[in-house]
């Protein structure tokens, strides 16, 4: 259901409830597998989980104290495409003590197809939908892919300002903060890592790009989360990027089955 790059997590099913250590440990052989591909390797020294329960974390500092590494996919050469596992670029407190395990769910992609709206930094992907549907019309090699950018900077010439850890960048809007390379890259060989957020009953403040990149493609979308041991039907919070609204996730692992909401009226 999902379009993985490596086979590293395709064992998974829905609803799976896995260990902490387990799970960390598919992100790390992820990682593990793209130094070995011979990536080019940049960002921080962080290459483990962090945990400000047992060590210290300067939380003011660069990406909130973690500095991740993380490996340039780029299938375009064009500018540095990052995969980055996530479990280096978050904090775990809580573990043992709150939670233990993760628990693995694989959102629908016309969930994202139909209703997502932004991305964590443009407000708008409207446009950039389009730029993807024409992408899928060409044969994905970097010079077509290049050129058919080329054009929709020259048509689409209002420029847009985000600030991120990394700087203030100044890009036309209508890609404002979204990888060209990245898109690509799923579309021909797969995500590298799943959506993973550090909470049991909040998500989707991260993984934006991936969810409205491999949507796109129409593969599933994998996300995990924090699990509380023994609790079968509850709810998680999507943030704020469906027309500015959150959307409520019901979870049900008695009927395996994930239920949406918008302004309580379900998706569909």
């Amino acid at each position: 259901m999902v379009n993985y790059w490596f086979d590293t997590f395709k064992h998974l099913k829905p609803f799976d409830i896995v260990p902490y250590q387990e799970m960390v440990d598919l992100y790390l052989k992820n990682q593990s597998l793209l130094e070995k591909s011979g990536r080019e390797k940049l960002g921080g020294d962080n290459e483990r989980p962090v945990n400000s329960d047992v060590e210290e974390v300067d939380h003011k500092g660069f990406w909130l104290g973690y500095n991740p590494r993380y490996y340039n996919i780029s299938p375009l050469g064009n500018k540095v495409t990052q995969a980055k596992a996530d479990v280096v670029s978050m904090d775990m407190t809580g573990l043992n003590k709150s939670w233990s395990h993760f628990i693995y769910l694989e959102l629908p992609y016309w969930l994202f197809n139909k209703y997502q709206t932004a991305v964590h930094s443009n407000r708008d992907v409207s446009y950039f939908r389009k730029f993807m549907d024409d992408v899928d019309k060409t044969d994905l090699s970097r010079e077509s892919v290049l050129e058919l950018l080329d054009n929709y900077d020259r048509k689409y010439k209002d420029v847009g300002k985000y600030v991120d850890f990394y700087g203030d960048f100044h890009e036309p809007a209508w890609r404002l903060d979204l990888d060209v390379g990245q898109y690509v890259s799923i579309k021909q060989n797969g995500l590298i890592y799943p959506i993973m957020y550090n909470s049991k009953k909040y998500t989707f403040n991260r993984g934006t790009h991936r969810a409205l990149f491999l949507a796109h493609t129409k593969s599933y979308v994998p996300f995990i989360l924090q699990y509380q041991e023994g609790v079968v039907k509850y709810s998680v919070e999507l943030d704020k990027n469906f027309d500015e609204k959150k959307v409520m996730m019901r979870v049900n692992l008695e009927e395996k089955s994930l239920k949406f909401y918008r302004d309580g009226q379900e998706l569909i």
